[in-house]
């Protein structure tokens, strides 16, 4: 009111706010103390607002003594080691929404899915480049619509595993392990999911879009490569395989029939991606046999696979 009005008396001040005089004195003491306003001598004491740009500073301060605090705090709250390892949570912020995918993409160590917008491709951008400066397999599928997407010089110049599609929900899969939902139109509707099975439904779409998407830059991987999406894995290898490459894998899965932990090594024989009965697999010549290794929920195979990493033999 200071700040609108001008220097003011307590009554006026009174006055213009319908206050009692008490509290009026009481707020005004606390304002001059804390330095947000100044004090003119007399009888009646007049008041005055300091300028904006002190007025700015003050709150600076002020609230970066509040975060140090509450740091401090936070720093000493024993918060228990247990973490739930699999639901699905529903989020209502989309500012929220979009901060909890950054954080996805800086906990990714392996490789990520991302379908969006151009919108939320460029709000993710730098996170992303960052990702994929650390090491991280990047995957991209753009939503335009009919519209052109004017950044697809720059998203290109940055990544080299980039399609476009016309339409779909906002998604960020982090390692196969976690993963962001988004609906287009509701924005301030989300979801995150720490569930193998749905995460590993999402993945197949994406699979699925990726195969039909149109490509916008698609370059042969620089092995030794990992992964967690096993049909990018598979895809990729079969690529590298028809180009002449002999690879070799080794993979971190599960033994089916014993369903206990191994890690296989072995050269890659064979490819299996077979889209109308769904059997997509390594075949594999590990341990003087050979194998059959698929994706997390494999079945028909003799090995589950969860983390893929391929390389060439020379």
């Amino acid at each position: 009111m200071l700040l609108l009005k001008g220097p003011s008396s307590p009554a006026r001040i009174a006055e213009l706010l319908t206050m009692h005089r008490p509290q009026v004195h009481a707020s005004l003491k606390r304002l001059a103390m804390k330095g947000l306003v100044e004090v003119l001598g007399g009888r009646p004491s007049t008041y005055k607002a300091v300028e904006p740009e002190v007025l700015l500073k003050i709150f600076d301060k002020e609230i970066g003594e509040l975060m140090k605090k509450a740091k401090r705090e936070l720093d000493t709250l024993k918060i228990s080691p247990k973490e739930l390892d699999y639901g699905v949570w529903m989020l209502r912020s989309y500012k929220g929404i979009l901060l909890k995918a950054e954080a996805l993409i800086e906990k990714a160590q392996i490789d990520l899915a991302v379908c969006g917008s151009e919108e939320f491709i460029l709000r993710t951008l730098e996170k992303l480049n960052e990702a994929r400066k650390r090491g991280v397999l990047v995957y991209i599928i753009l939503y335009s619509g009919r519209d052109k997407i004017k950044s697809v010089p720059l998203i290109k110049k940055l990544f080299n595993k980039v399609k476009w599609a016309i339409s779909g929900d906002i998604m960020v899969v982090a390692d196969s392990k976690e993963a962001i939902l988004i609906q287009r139109r509701i924005k301030d509707y989300g979801l995150y999911i720490r569930e193998p099975v749905l995460i590993d439904y999402l993945l197949h779409d994406f699979f699925n879009r990726w195969i039909r998407g149109r490509t916008i830059s698609d370059e042969p991987i620089q092995l030794p490569e990992r992964f967690t999406i096993h049909r990018l894995a598979l895809f990729e290898a079969r690529r590298l395989l028809r180009s002449g490459k002999k690879l070799r894998a080794r993979i971190k899965g599960r033994r089916i029939e014993q369903d206990e932990f191994r890690v296989i090594e072995g050269e890659i024989s064979n490819v299996t991606l077979n889209f109308s009965t769904g059997l997509m697999h390594f075949v594999l010549k590990a341990g003087g046999e050979t194998v059959k290794v698929g994706g997390p929920d494999a079945i028909a195979e003799d090995y589950a696979a969860y983390e893929i990493e391929l390389e060439e033999v020379r």
